[in-house]
């Protein structure tokens, strides 16, 4: 189980059977090397949060290298929670959502 502070301040965590269940849905999130701490980057130094349908925050954080070079993973959880889920998109701009933080 990993505690990430995200960027309100909160606690946020991520244990290895939320990373399971990620890879059971997300089979493409086996190409990062680092999923755990990619995931935690993007809670803890996101480019944007967005609102969720339900309340949650979802952090948007911009791949730099890799096989998703140039897309957005984004990672919804709950601020004192824990993450809910991960996955791939290729552009943020398309999601109609409150912007909550920007970098």
């Amino acid at each position: 189980m990993k505690s990430i502070k995200s960027v309100f301040g909160k606690d946020v965590v991520l244990d290895s059977s939320t990373v399971k269940q990620i890879l059971r849905r997300h089979p493409e999130m086996a190409k990062l090397r680092n999923l755990k701490e990619d995931i935690s980057l993007a809670v803890a130094c996101p480019d944007f949060v967005f609102r969720g349908r339900y309340g949650e925050h979802i952090a948007a954080r911009k791949i730099e290298a890799g096989a998703f070079e140039g897309r957005w993973m984004m990672v919804p959880y709950e601020e004192g929670g824990r993450v809910k889920t991960a996955f791939i998109v290729s552009n943020v701009e398309k999601i109609k959502k409150v912007v909550l933080w920007k970098r």
